[in-house]
């Protein structure tokens, strides 16, 4: 029970103030629709939290408690492994070990500019400020700390190098993606690459398909089987369905046969214990792109590989997204249409991150002007 009475304001909201040991009073107001015995339980925390000099905490022992109170419970273990390695990768070696009170903006200015100075994208450097925003906003808003998040109002903006030569193209070709299922050919995940390919599925979502996905019109996206197990989507966009096209019908008709009653769940493409696993299925891929690879044979019977002739491709699971986006767009798909297809919640998701302008883009971009003779 509180130390302190819960007093009531006009608003129907419930308040509560309590002071630590250096004097400092902490302020909560409830949150709407909480009820007064949930707001009980974040004052007991309150109280427990003014029982030591919450000046004196690092930031290390506040992502600790964020992470354990907060992520845990609420968020998926993906973002939990992503947040808790980019703190260690990128934050404790510099300010962990420093007071809450005495981080600056200057300092997270700082560890931003370095990320950027190594060639760290745009999504690792947000993923390191919400690795230091998100424990203060949280010891903030819910723990009533007295403070003022260093990343609050912090203008930081991400400027990419003009020059990109050397950088490689995650679209995959279209020779390289026919090396890709020859070498697939006959395996268990043969009929996987060939519905990403055709789908622009992220590598999770066709991993946790289910027979049950399968309808005469669309293919169903419910669920996604990442490396931590069977999760929930992305975001709210990811639910969708997937228009059927031939192509696309073939590759799951086919799996379905060779899969069906293997499981009670009816996954399309479960592991040896029965069950869906992204181990299991990278470490397929890893074989599979070491098959392309083409060499000279010689030796007394003729199969002893002697140098190689074609190195093998180099690929990942989410290039046949990318290759995806980039051949409908080249096609001429509406962005919207290519947005809801993808599963974006955003549309400069699919136009920045998906999308990469190829030779055959900018060929028709010719011919447009020449037809609209500018």
């Amino acid at each position: 029970m509180p130390k302190n009475r819960i007093s009531k304001g006009s608003d129907g909201r419930w308040s509560y103030c309590v002071t630590d040991s250096t004097g400092q009073k902490h302020h909560l107001r409830s949150r709407r629709n909480e009820t007064k015995t949930a707001f009980s339980k974040r004052c007991d925390q309150l109280d427990t939290l003014s029982e030591r000099q919450v000046t004196q905490e690092t930031l290390n022992a506040l992502f600790e408690r964020w992470i354990h109170d907060y992520v845990e419970p609420r968020r998926s273990k993906a973002y939990l492994s992503s947040m808790q390695h980019h703190y260690n990768a990128h934050v404790k070696p510099h300010i962990g070990n420093r007071k809450i009170t005495d981080i600056t903006r200057a300092d997270i200015y700082g560890l931003l500019a370095k990320a950027q100075r190594e060639n760290y994208s745009h999504s690792t450097i947000q993923k390191i400020r919400t690795c230091i925003s998100g424990p203060y906003n949280w010891a903030i808003d819910s723990l009533g700390y007295n403070l003022i998040a260093p990343t609050q109002g912090l203008v930081y903006k991400h400027v990419e190098k003009p020059d990109t030569q050397g950088q490689k193209s995650r679209v995959i070709t279209p020779d390289d993606l026919q090396r890709i299922f020859q070498a697939a050919a006959g395996s268990k995940y043969e009929q996987y690459f060939r519905i990403i390919a055709a789908t622009g599925l992220r590598p999770s979502e066709a991993l946790g398909l289910q027979i049950q996905d399968i309808h005469p019109d669309h293919l169903a996206i419910r669920r996604a089987v990442t490396i931590h197990g069977l999760g929930s989507l992305k975001n709210a966009s990811s639910y969708r369905e997937i228009p059927m096209h031939q192509e696309l019908q073939k590759a799951l008709l086919k799996q379905r046969e060779l899969i069906a009653f293997t499981t009670n769940e009816g996954w399309l493409f479960p592991a040896s214990a029965g069950y869906p696993s992204m181990n299991a299925l990278k470490a397929a891929f890893k074989r599979i792109l070491a098959q392309t690879e083409e060499w000279e044979t010689g030796g007394r019977n003729g199969l002893k590989k002697l140098h190689s002739l074609i190195p093998p491709v180099e690929a990942s699971l989410y290039d046949f997204r990318h290759t995806f986006a980039t051949r409908c767009a080249e096609k001429g798909m509406l962005p919207t249409a290519l947005k809801s297809i993808l599963g974006h919640k955003d549309i400069t998701t699919t136009l920045s991150y998906y999308v990469e302008l190829t030779d055959d883009m900018i060929e028709q971009a010719v011919k447009l002007l020449e037809v609209m003779n500018i």
